[in-house]
């Protein structure tokens, strides 16, 4: 009966988040042409994300008719309200953000502490919708289908699927469309022309400020959604394959519900009033609601798997718990790599002095090095939570798989530990969705001409922003690490179902050893996961440069044409940027996005089961370094950039202001495109897999191909 308990605070998640929403919409938005430019914002925002569902579309009507054909229609079922979940969580997020720029500018006007209130809550709206939803559709599913067949997790999968596969696509193309937009808006403007950034003669302007809420909001929305539903079914499916009791397969249900009512103390506790420092008052607010978190964890481990032992309770609850404190430690090793207040983007903008050359040099090294301390302590973490599960629920499980039973006991407790981790994903959206309202805001007041100390008071909360904007990508990138292994496990449970449907004796000790390194098949997905990874990569940041490439043109055409635009005489053409990035982000998108569901499925068909075991595999090792470079890199250069901007090393329109701009132009698609596409693209290629792994092997069958690599173990 835990999930029952989800769906109720399910219920109060989302009331929450409305009545959040319905206060920030009734405050003030501001004089006439402020409440214009978060108009045109909104409109262009809503627009661009209706033209990509549409294209979208076409692909998730074809999929759910071979989901429903091929695998069953409770899986079609899941997969179609996993997917339609992660577009309701971007819509619902960015309709509000894009209507509390203004709101946000003129609260300013009465000091910081009521323009962090304004979004804070504007942000919290997208939080607590996402992790709410995410909550209601895995308890209803899980509720639903459990009562009506016994083969309820593979369906339970299919949602993870669905959502991952609509968040790929929304990161690629709000990626493509905010860095595009961005990078034409900055290069015109601030590098050739001179003019400030979100001046509005610009007309590329609202463009970029569009791009923040469908790259930053419905992207970043859909992409934790997504993590949040992959990370809990993926457990649930887990406990189940392994044959745990009922409380087990619950409890990654009942930790998701705990964080959530976490996250309503988090949200309401953040201090506004006579405030000094809200990068201070922000992170009390997620520390509490990790700690309340943490507390509850042990405290219903006790309550529900007390039965079963104290140290079994003990472990469960102490796996959940580092899960969740891992949170904080992420993002401070993100904070140090790209905030400047610390050393390594220091480094950058001195580097400035010499190059735009030696800046990207610097802050490509800093990527890099940024990868190992996350990389490290995910893995400190998954070591740990392994061996809880390992030492102390491995006597349960090997009941049922003998002397494997301990190993798969293990990873049990990993997926715990990225259930922890994940389950606070609202306050962490919230955080994340305030960065896009402060950016916005700032923007309104550059464009509006208002007062210089409401200028002050909403660089502040951009500055911030920026932070909250970074570290989320750091977190979002630890949960497709930490998901990875699970997934991993349970394609090779339907592996082993499927072999064994079609008659043959094999075991799951067979299957662990034929996917050894030795094996060519194992090493030729592996290298065909790279493939995947770096073909993606290139195409996205391809698609950058392509589009930037029009936007550029265009408003270097305004200016040369209407020269009045620079001179307060003539308004330019904003209409006719957001046009161009709209088209050309929705033409660019499709590719990467086919590449992560043809690909795997034709090694999988084509080379066998064992190469799409490889080319998992293969994609998790070199995709989430990859990854955690391209955003720290990116997000370091940027920050590089507004270092200089605070009058270090000649400030502003300085040569080393100068250099800086091309490091972070450069760092634009590495933050805000690849690298965080990336995650979900490891998280498709995970639960496509497993969602179709019955198929492949069926389909391998057929073509003779189903033992390659398993003959030394049955003859």
């Amino acid at each position: 009966m835990l999930p029952l308990l989800g769906l109720v605070l399910g219920v109060v998640g989302t009331i929450y988040a409305v009545y959040l929403a319905r206060w920030v919409l009734k405050q003030d938005p501001g004089t006439e042409k402020m409440r214009k430019i978060s108009e045109a914002i909104s409109v262009g925002a809503r627009a661009y994300l209706f033209r990509q569902y549409r294209t979208i579309g076409l692909v998730l009507a074809v999929l759910t008719v071979v989901i429903g054909v091929g695998i069953g229609v409770l899986a079609a079922a899941s997969f179609l309200i996993g997917a339609l979940g992660s577009m309701l969580a971007g819509y619902l997020g960015m309709y509000v953000t894009t209507r509390s720029a203004s709101r946000a500018a003129q609260a300013a006007r009465n000091g910081l502490g009521p323009a962090l209130r304004v979004a804070w809550r504007a942000g919290a709206v997208m939080g607590l919708a996402l992790s709410s939803i995410a909550l209601l559709a895995i308890s209803g599913l899980y509720l639903a289908y459990s009562n009506i067949t016994r083969e309820w997790a593979l369906p339970l999968v299919a949602l993870g699927f669905g959502a991952s596969l609509i968040t790929l696509f929304m990161r690629v193309g709000g990626g493509i469309y905010t860095k595009a937009a961005d990078l034409g808006a900055d290069l015109v403007g601030k590098v050739e022309v001179g003019i400030p950034e979100d001046d509005p003669r610009n007309p590329g302007v609202i463009a970029d400020n569009v791009g923040d809420n469908v790259g930053d909001v419905a992207g970043m929305a859909a992409d934790v959604f997504e993590s949040y539903i992959v990370t809990l079914t993926a457990a649930v499916f887990l406990a189940w394959i392994i044959g745990l009791p009922l409380e087990f397969i619950e409890l990654p249900i009942l930790y998701g519900t705990l964080a959530l009512l976490a996250t309503f103390i988090g949200v309401a506790a953040l201090r506004t009033s006579n405030v000094r420092d809200p990068m201070k008052s922000i992170s009390t607010s997620i520390n509490l609601t990790i700690l309340i978190s943490v507390a509850l964890f042990i405290v219903a481990s006790f309550a529900v798997l007390g039965r079963y032992g104290f140290l079994e309770a003990l472990a469960m609850g102490v796996a959940a718990s580092l899960g969740a404190l891992l949170t904080p430690v992420i993002l401070k090793i993100t904070d140090y790599y790209t905030s400047f207040n610390y050393r390594p983007v220091a480094k950058i903008a001195e580097q400035a002095q010499i190059s735009p050359a030696t800046v990207i040099v610097t802050g490509y090294g800093i990527g890099l090095m940024s990868a190992i301390p996350t990389i490290g302590i995910i893995s400190a973490v998954l070591g740990v939570t392994y061996y809880l599960g390992y030492t102390i629920l491995g006597d349960v499980a090997a009941a049922t798989y003998g002397t494997y039973g301990p190993l798969l006991a293990g990873i049990y407790g990993t997926a715990i530990a990225s259930v922890g981790l994940l389950s606070v994903a609202g306050i962490i959206i919230t955080a994340d969705s305030f960065g896009p309202v402060s950016d916005n805001a700032n923007g309104v007041v550059e464009m509006s001409e208002l007062p210089e100390e409401v200028r002050n008071a909403t660089d502040v909360l951009d500055s911030i922003g920026n932070t909250t904007k970074a570290t989320t990508k750091g977190y979002a990138i630890a949960s497709a690490a930490l998901a990875a292994l699970v997934l991993f496990i349970a394609l090779i449970f339907e592996v082993v179902r499927a072999i064994n449907a079609l008659g043959y004796s094999i075991g799951l000790s067979d299957i662990l050893k034929s996917i050894s390194a030795a094996n060519p098949n194992v090493l030729v997905g592996a290298f065909i996961g790279a493939i995947v990874v770096y073909l993606f990569s290139s195409r996205t940041l391809g698609a950058v440069g392509v589009t930037a490439m029009e936007i550029v043109n265009e408003i270097r055409r305004q200016f040369r044409e209407r020269p009045g635009i620079l001179e307060w005489k003539e308004e330019p053409d904003y209409a006719r940027v957001v046009d161009i990035a709209t088209r050309r982000a929705l033409g660019e998108f499709v590719v990467p996005g086919l590449v992560a569901i043809v690909i795997p499925l034709a090694t999988g068909i084509v080379l066998g089961w064992q190469a799409l075991v490889g080319l998992i595999f293969g994609a998790i090792i070199v995709g989430v370094p990859r990854a955690l470079l391209m955003a720290n890199a990116g997000g370091a250069w940027d920050n590089a950039k507004k270092y200089i901007e605070l009058g270090h090393f000649g400030g502003k329109r300085s040569e080393a202001h100068k250099a800086a701009v091309v490091g972070d132009t450069v760092g634009d698609p590495f933050k805000d495109t690849t690298g965080p596409s990336l995650n979900p693209l490891i998280k498709v290629l995970n639960t496509l897999s497993v969602v179709f792994a019955f198929l492949i092997v069926y389909l391998n069958n057929h073509m003779g191909i189903v033992l390659t690599g398993l003959l030394p173990f049955i003859i």
